[in-house]
């Protein structure tokens, strides 16, 4: 068996490193996704939300910052109507301190089982007036508002029907 000189074996982990280097940059290079294409908003989660306590169906929608928003920004979530009647339309502006959001419409009625339902989502520039992103996206409820009990018409103490809890 030959024996390999001290300056081959230095060339070949020179080239081998070489490659590797490159095939690394390449794959970097293709999944390279530049900041401004990223979202700025990732939808945590979303849906239907029933109160059984007051007989209330509700589209509730979370989501966070993918990159930061400046301060006053409009985050905005247009709800189809499952009544039929258009959207309803929630915003939120955004703060420094907040990475979280919390979108919920009113109360919805005429919600059906098993039927996807339209939710759009949009961050606004602070005056309303420019769209710097939007998504689009559906939900589906499991349940339908036929299910839903009717409101008791007694309250007792501890019960509160204000919308601020």
């Amino acid at each position: 068996m030959a024996r390999l000189d001290e300056s081959t074996v230095t060339w070949r982990l020179f080239l081998c490193t070489f490659a590797v280097s490159i095939l690394l940059f390449t794959i970097g290079w293709a999944t390279y996704e530049p900041p401004s294409k990223r979202p700025l908003l990732n939808i945590v989660g979303g849906g239907f939300t029933i109160d059984h306590n007051k007989a209330e169906i509700r589209y509730d929608l979370s989501v966070k910052e993918v990159r930061p928003l400046r301060h006053g920004m409009i985050i905005e979530a247009s709800f189809e109507d499952p009544a039929g009647n258009g959207y309803y339309v929630v915003r939120e502006r955004a703060q420094r301190w907040r990475r979280r959001y919390s979108l919920r419409s009113p109360p919805v009625c005429g919600v059906r089982a098993r039927k996807r339902y339209l939710i759009m989502l949009r961050v606004l520039s602070d005056r309303g007036d420019d769209e710097l992103w939007q998504d689009v996206f559906y939900v589906t409820s499991h349940l339908g508002e036929d299910v839903m009990p009717e409101p008791p018409v007694t309250t007792w103490p501890g019960r509160d029907f204000s919308p601020h809890h």
